[in-house]
C-alpha cells in the first residue's frame, strides 16, 4: 500500500531529478539508469502505489507497480524500459520480441508494460489485448495524441521486417513472445477470466512522443452477464496516471545484445 514514507521519498527523487535536468547537471550516467516513464507523484485515491508485494508478479518488476481495484477485480501494471527487455530477453540466438533499433522511427518503437489482472468477482471478466467494442487498449498523453497496445502478431511482423535480424533470431524471440505477452496466456478472451483468477504478461504500445509530459494507460475490461439473463456485459475502465521525462528518454542507452 501506498504510505506516507513512500510518497516523501518519491516526491524527493522527483524533485532533486527535477532540479538536475532543469540545470543541466544530471551526468548521462545517471539519467541512462532511469526509466523516462514513472507513476505521477500525486496519484488519485482510486490508484495505489504497491511497494510491499513485489513479488505479486511471476516475472519481478524493474520498477514501481501501480494498481486499481473496482467492482472487486484488481489491474497492477508496472513499466519496463527497453534497457532492461534487452537485458533479459536480447540474449545469444534471440531476439527481444520487444527488439528495436535506434534508426526507427518513434511510431515504430515501442512503450512495454507488465500487467496483473485478477478476478474477485463472482463472473467471468473479458480481457482482449486491444480493448473493448467501445473503449481500446490504449495510452493517451495530455495533448490527447492516443498510442494503441500492440498483439503478437504486430510484434511478429515488426521482427519479421527489421533489416538487423533475421531468421533463427526472429524465431526463438517469437517463441519468448508467445510465453510472455499476456494475450497468450488466456485462451479464449471470450470465456474470460474466471473468478479467482489471474493472468499476468507483458503488454506493448506504441511508443509516446518525446515531447508526451503526463500521460493514462488505459486497460479495459468487460464483466460477463450471469447465464441466463437479459443482462449486458458491464464495462470497467481502469486508467493509470503516468510522467514522462524527454531527458531520460534520450539518455537511454543503445540496443545491446548480451
Amino acid at each position: 500500500m501506498k504510505t506516507l514514507k513512500a510518497c516523501l521519498s518519491i516526491n524527493i527523487a522527483g524533485f532533486f531529478l527535477a532540479i538536475l535536468l532543469v540545470s543541466g547537471c544530471a551526468p548521462g550516467g545517471v539519467l541512462k539508469n532511469l526509466a523516462p516513464i514513472q507513476p505521477l507523484e500525486n496519484l488519485p485515491p482510486e490508484v495505489v502505489l504497491d511497494e510491499s508485494n513485489p513479488k505479486q508478479f511471476k516475472i519481478p518488476p524493474r520498477g514501481p507497480i501501480l494498481s486499481i481495484t473496482q467492482e472487486d477485480v484488481t489491474v497492477a501494471i508496472s513499466y519496463w524500459r527497453r534497457a532492461d527487455l534487452d537485458r533479459k530477453y536480447n540474449r545469444g540466438n534471440t531476439a527481444s520480441p520487444f527488439f528495436e533499433t535506434e534508426a526507427l522511427h518513434q511510431g515504430e518503437k515501442t512503450d512495454v508494460f507488465y500487467i496483473k489482472i485478477t478476478n474477485n468477482n463472482p463472473q467471468p471478466i473479458v480481457y482482449r489485448v486491444k480493448g473493448t467494442r467501445d473503449i481500446p487498449a490504449e495510452i493517451i498523453d495530455q495533448g490527447d495524441n492516443r498510442y494503441g497496445a500492440l498483439n503478437y502478431e504486430d510484434l511478429k511482423h515488426r521482427l519479421t521486417f527489421m533489416s538487423r535480424i533475421g531468421g533463427l533470431y526472429v524465431k526463438n524471440g517469437l517463441a519468448v513472445a508467445r510465453q510472455i505477452l499476456i494475450e497468450k496466456q488466456i485462451g479464449d478472451p471470450e470465456k474470460g477470466i474466471a473468478t479467482g483468477a489471474s493472468i499476468e504478461g507483458f503488454i506493448p504500445f506504441q511508443q509516446t512522443k518525446h515531447n508526451t509530459e503526463t500521460l493514462e494507460v488505459i486497460i479495459p475490461l468487460e464483466i460477463k452477464p450471469p447465464p441466463g439473463t437479459a443482462a449486458r456485459y458491464k464495462r470497467l475502465r481502469f486508467k493509470f496516471p503516468f510522467t514522462h521525462s524527454k531527458g531520460v528518454r534520450l539518455a537511454q542507452p543503445a540496443p545491446i545484445r548480451y
